[in-house]
């Protein structure tokens, strides 16, 4: 009986890992099309996934979900914890493959340009949207999708993202609007 309680508790936070990414991939795209008017695939791989939200919304529910019933608490936190996530996986991403996928200098409250004050608060509101609304309702959905259908999706979607990991590691996704200069500032281009 705990094993297969363990087994579903790793498919469901596998299944909130690539939810959490493709939604971030939703965020980003949307942002960069709305400040520059082009589409644009962003992050270090080529699929509709940034893990770095995906690693985020499960830090966040293993976390913060005991706190579930007080939402500023779990702003705080999750502004704490995203801004934390956020600040390592840039500094590990200019430290082993000199790329960096956000630059905040021009912000203010900034730290190196890989964290800063307003996406700790944007951190904070959608950590309480995911930890406080969200993820019960993802969750529900999860559980009455059919088991033999859960093993499917998943593993489709777990050989199409290391397939794209190891494409990104022999050709990371770089260029305009998705890599920044490690020596300059943000300078808004076209795909």
């Amino acid at each position: 009986m705990r094993k297969d309680y363990l087994i579903k508790s790793i498919t469901q936070y596998i299944f909130f890992f690539f939810l959490g990414s493709f939604l971030g991939y939703l965020w980003e795209v949307l942002l960069f099309y709305v400040q520059d008017g082009v589409f644009c695939n962003r992050g270090f791989l080529y699929g509709p996934w940034l893990p770095v939200y995906g690693v985020g919304a499960v830090l966040m529910l293993l976390i913060l979900r005991r706190f579930q019933k007080h939402p500023v608490k779990v702003f705080f936190l999750a502004a704490l914890l995203g801004s934390f996530v956020e600040l390592f996986i840039g500094w590990f991403l200019a430290q082993v493959f000199h790329l960096r996928y956000w630059d905040y200098h021009d912000y203010p409250l900034q730290l190196g340009g890989y964290i800063c004050l307003y996406s700790a608060l944007g951190f904070g509101i959608a950590g309480v949207l995911w930890v406080c609304v969200f993820a019960r309702i993802a969750s529900h959905l999860w559980k009455k999708m059919p088991v033999p259908l859960q093993r499917i999706f998943l593993t489709l979607l777990i050989l199409a993202f290391l397939f794209d990991c190891a494409a990104a590691l022999i050709f990371p996704n770089a260029g305009h609007n998705i890599t920044f200069s490690l020596f300059q500032t943000y300078q808004p281009v076209t795909c």
